[in-house]
């Protein structure tokens, strides 16, 4: 990291009081040790570097925690027909390059699909180029990838429903066992439940029942080198015991057409504190049984979902298809040697531009993957368990009264090509966890 020199400290300070408005330099001078950026509103990138990691080090002046503006905006110059094409079109490949080499897939030997950051490049070297049917190029290549992005996404949701449709009908019938098993339980906790408590088959009654018990457990060892199950007794009908371990607390065991454990503490399992675990525990089986009749209905909600997804088409296969298609005839058009080498006669140019702006209005895609600070997801979609409770609490809860809609907050508006003069904003407290400000990026 380069260490500020003191003069430089003194320039960084006023910046960030406001006193200082306007900073120029090269990458190399308000790189890495640059903190500037509590007030930034713009940054303008007057050339493009070599690196790629030199465009994200400029950016990460202004895109960076501490920045007290929800949105700021980033500039880059280019003049039409000039050398900047060059320099973003060997930014396009060299940004490339890296993300597949440090995107870790073993399986790929060849470096040549664009992804997420490159494609900005790519854009900034068409509108350099002075065609604009080399920025419609680009944009095809950022639609294409997103469509990629997607269908992959689908290929996943295919994969987790076919892994689904075969463990579900193994956990549908172990709940439904399960909810048979507390069922029975339950009548037989009922039907007993004036009973007295039986403590090595001797019948006491509850008053007398836990001065018995304290005599059994003077019976069991201190210690037991593996984990072992003592019955004591029956209470409402169902048996109970402790389960010694180890190296842990000893547990509850409750026996029915069910068994179900209950932790005890480890300095407080005396003949009182089990037969009150013992009570809570046998309590508890009627809200077991409901929370087990809610998962045997979610689990058949979610075969329900995943048997209607099964199978399904990619919904923007044709799209896809015929993009690529019309990418590939434009990408054939802007070549001269392809023109001269291919037998096919090609479409104009401008033709094909025009189909492929047409195509693209008539597909929307939904929450495609944005070139921005912060990494979202494409397409994912509400879990499924959550779908089925949403459902289930809307149907029980009566309909709230309408309510009027909390106020939007107010956005900036875009900035100007040349940024004003942007008024101090005083220093306010910092929410956590930190959101980067809004990424704009002005061409």
């Amino acid at each position: 990291m380069r260490i500020p020199t003191p003069k430089k400290q003194v320039l960084f300070e006023r910046v960030r009081a406001g006193s200082v408005r306007v900073l120029l330099g090269s990458t190399q001078k308000m790189g890495t040790g640059t903190n500037v950026q509590k007030r930034l509103i713009a940054l303008h990138h007057l050339d493009a570097p070599w690196k790629p990691a030199e465009v994200e080090q400029r950016d990460g002046r202004i895109l960076r925690q501490g920045n007290t503006n929800a949105e700021v905006a980033i500039y880059r110059y280019v003049t039409q027909g000039s050398f900047d094409s060059y320099m973003w079109q060997a930014l396009e490949t060299k940004a490339r390059f890296i993300a597949q080499v440090m995107s870790g897939t073993s399986t790929v030997r060849r470096a040549e699909d664009i992804g997420g950051q490159e494609l900005s490049y790519a854009e900034v070297k068409a509108i350099a180029s002075g065609n604009p049917a080399v920025l419609t190029l680009a944009e095809a290549d950022a639609e294409l990838q997103r469509l990629a992005v997607l269908k992959k996404h689908h290929a996943d949701e295919q994969f987790l429903a076919r892994r689904k449709l075969k463990e579900l009908p193994g956990d549908l019938a172990r709940l439904e066992r399960r909810c048979d098993a507390l069922g029975q339980d339950i009548a037989t906790a009922t039907a007993h439940a004036r009973d007295p408590i039986s403590v090595d088959e001797r019948r006491y009654s509850r008053e007398d029942a836990p001065e018995a018990l304290a005599l059994r457990l003077t019976t069991l060892p201190a210690l037991v080198p593996q984990t072992r199950t003592i019955p004591l007794g029956i209470s409402r009908g169902l048996k109970f015991g402790l389960v010694l371990h180890p190296q842990s607390a000893p547990e509850i065991c409750v026996e029915g057409a069910l068994t179900r454990l209950a932790q005890l503490a480890r300095d407080f399992h005396g003949s009182r504190a089990i037969l009150n675990a013992v009570e809570r525990l046998i309590s508890s089986y009627q809200a077991e049984r409901e929370k087990t009749v809610r998962d045997l209905g979610i689990a058949q909600g979610q075969r329900r979902d995943y048997e209607a997804r099964l199978g399904a088409a990619f919904a923007h296969t044709g799209y896809l298809d015929e993009l690529a298609d019309l990418r590939n005839q434009l990408e054939a058009a802007l070549s001269s040697t392809a023109q001269q080498v291919s037998d096919e006669p090609l479409p104009p140019g401008g033709a094909i531009v025009a189909r492929i702006k047409t195509l693209k209005a008539a597909h929307t895609l939904e929450a495609t993957p944005q070139r921005s600070v912060t990494r979202t997801t494409a397409a994912v979609e509400v879990a499924i368990t959550t779908r089925i409770r949403q459902r289930e609490q809307a149907e029980a809860a009566p309909q709230p009264e309408d309510e009027p809609s909390p106020v939007a907050p107010a956005t900036s508006a875009p900035l100007p090509a040349i940024a004003p003069a942007h008024p101090v904003t005083p220093a306010q407290a910092r929410p956590e966890p930190w959101t980067p400000p809004q990424q704009l990026r002005l061409f």
